[in-house]
């Protein structure tokens, strides 16, 4: 039933004029680890992919990661929608990897109790032009975020503050502070998705400059994330091969 749902869905989606009105954008990136509020998802030789369709307000795509030696592997996709200030997005995220401990073989499987992926609720909204300052509010909604018992969903949420400290022509510097809690822990369990317990758990500086090499450009980025809830520090530094 669930798969003949999500066919539909599809055939909705992209068979509508719509589709053929939209740009269609795509991006594959190279990084020493995958970083991911206050986690570090994978380490080793990363590559990162999306492709998506945009219109004016709408958009949606699927997002795919991995690592060299196969023990990280990820399948995303997502919708959203964007005005001047505000971003929404529906993340469907499905992390297969092979040592993974949770349902990382049933694809379609949508058991609440029993599937491996998770319902990413995002927003973003920035203050203004003159203030960028971008406030995030973000919960899991759906999926492998459950409490002890397995009955209920956590609800776990994460909520950050970004602002370019620093911009001048392809040199950009941003900051960001994040703060990782559940909504929804009722029987006194201190963790959620993000970290063991509530609490700042990530703190990033963030370095992008883009180098024009015989007319090409190559976006480089250098990533540091502090999470003093886990007590970790991680680098990341990141390559975009190609964008369009």
């Amino acid at each position: 039933m669930i798969k003949k749902k999500l066919l539909m869905v599809a055939l909705i989606i992209f068979g509508t004029p719509w589709v053929y009105s939209q740009q269609i954008h795509s991006a594959l990136q190279l990084r020493n680890s995958h970083l991911w509020r206050g986690l570090e998802v994978s380490s080793g030789l990363i590559y990162t992919g999306d492709v998506h369709l945009d219109g004016k307000k709408f958009y949606g795509g699927f997002w795919a990661g991995g690592n060299a030696n196969g023990s990280y592997k990820e399948f995303d996709h997502y919708i959203g929608y964007k005005n001047k200030h505000l971003t929404l997005e529906l993340w469907d995220i499905y992390n297969f990897s092979p040592r993974a401990s949770y349902n990382n073989k049933e694809y379609f499987n949508y058991n609440a109790s029993e599937t491996g992926r998770f319902w990413d609720f995002r927003s973003n909204y920035t203050i203004s032009e003159k203030f960028p300052l971008i406030l995030s509010w973000n919960t899991v909604v759906f999926g492998r975020d459950r409490n002890k018992d397995n009955t209920e969903n956590k609800y776990s949420s994460f909520v950050s503050t970004e602002y370019p400290v620093y911009k001048k022509e392809n040199l950009e510097v941003r900051g960001r502070v994040g703060y990782a809690f559940a909504l929804n822990n009722t029987r006194g369990e201190k963790g959620n998705f993000f970290a063991k317990e509530a609490g700042f758990n990530e703190i990033s500086l963030i370095i992008t400059k883009t180098f024009t090499i015989a007319g090409y450009q190559l976006p480089v980025g250098i990533w540091g994330m502090f999470n003093p809830v886990g007590n970790n520090a991680y680098l990341q530094f990141s390559v975009q091969a190609y964008s369009f």
